[in-house]
């Protein structure tokens, strides 16, 4: 009897009908973009990046739609996220290489082998002419509607969400135009002093130190006039349990003792109240 000299794998892949390899395949591509889905989702969270979380979410659901039409055999999706998985491969590729990036290179690469083993592999193939055998066409419509709906839910929630976003930017603004006429035009110490956060306060050195850089500022501005319109970058933030506000940056130009000064708050919102987390102004470069 003639000895078998192949390798355990040369064996395997031999004997294992190709549809099964496929499947394999596609199992392990939808289980590293759950990884790295998974892995997305708890950095944002951890950084409170709520005004994120919705949309990328709702990123990920489309992809699962895709995946699971590709899992039913649907054809034209599997080629044409093989082709997208390719050119992003090619991109990142091309961009790493260009800028040192190591971590581009490497994700280039993978899109390079998704993408090919997608488009090309026979068994790939052979598993999506077998689950077109298989197809049960109501209850794959079932899931890809619940999938859309899913889709639908948190595209919603995005839009809201980013409704909101815009009004407490203009919540922001209005606050700002206040407080930058009431401490830079009528330097008024009590209600900056009354509005700074604890850990701002901390930071300035204190209440005197505070009143002091306030007081260099009027004598080097003197009273700031045709303050501009503020305009306010927020970002949402999130705390364990339940805990929800945001944090940003309001910036303003005016008009001081020696031309236009540019002003600008970093602020919070906490407790329904927008207090200032740091303060500073500088004149603009046209007026030195």
């Amino acid at each position: 009897m003639r000895e078998d000299t192949r390798s355990l794998w040369e064996q395997y892949h031999s004997e294992v009908e190709p549809w099964r390899r496929g499947r394999a395949v596609i199992l392990l591509i939808g289980l590293f973009n759950l990884v790295l889905q998974g892995l997305d989702l708890a950095a944002h969270i951890a950084l409170g990046s709520v005004d994120v979380l919705l949309p990328r979410v709702a990123g990920f659901v489309v992809f699962w739609l895709q995946f699971y039409l590709i899992w039913i055999g649907i054809g034209w999706v599997r080629w044409l996220a093989a082709a997208w998985c390719g050119l992003v491969g090619f991109v990142f590729l091309i961009r790493g290489w260009v800028d040192g990036n190591s971590f581009l290179v490497v994700f280039g690469c993978i899109n390079l082998i998704i993408g090919s083993y997608l488009g090309l592999s026979p068994s790939v193939y052979f598993f999506a002419k077998r689950q077109r055998e298989r197809r049960n066409w109501i209850y794959s419509l079932s899931i890809a509607g619940i999938l859309a709906l899913i889709f639908l839910s948190f595209g919603m929630g995005s839009i809201g969400l980013s409704a909101y976003k815009a009004q407490l930017e203009a919540e922001a603004g209005r606050f700002a135009d206040d407080a930058f006429r009431r401490i830079f035009a009528n330097h008024d110490t009590e209600f900056l002093l009354d509005r700074m956060t604890e850990r701002g306060l901390a930071a300035s050195g204190g209440r005197e130190l505070l009143t002091k850089f306030l007081e260099t500022a009027a004598i080097q501005t003197g009273d700031v006039h045709d303050i501009r319109r503020a305009s306010a970058t927020l970002k949402l933030t999130y705390n364990f349990p339940s805990e929800f506000g945001c944090i940003g940056t309001v910036t303003a130009e005016g008009v001081g003792a020696a031309g236009p000064v540019q002003l600008r708050f970093d602020i919070i919102q906490s407790n329904q109240e927008w207090q200032i987390e740091t303060l500073s102004w500088h004149y603009s470069p046209a007026s030195r």
